[in-house]
């Protein structure tokens, strides 16, 4: 991670769709060591999750967003 960063904010949204901007994702956590691993439910096997991340500092300044990565879920 980039020095004076406390970590990575995830979010995500879960659907066929990727998020058309950043309202439609919700927060996943707050990663400061990777990796970060998640474990969904088995009512989410087979859909795709979307995620976009972005980095705050250790002052709570938030960075821009990254781009969209889309995965799907696994079961």
């Amino acid at each position: 991670k980039p020095a004076g960063v406390m970590g990575v904010e995830i979010w995500h949204k879960i659907g066929d769709t990727p998020p058309a901007d950043p309202s439609e994702l919700s927060f996943l956590a707050l990663d400061t060591n990777t990796p970060y691993l998640t474990e969904y439910t088995g009512a989410n096997a087979a859909k795709k999750a979307h995620y976009m991340l972005r980095w705050v500092s250790t002052r709570g300044d938030k960075g821009p967003w990254s781009e969209t990565a889309s995965a799907t879920i696994g079961g």
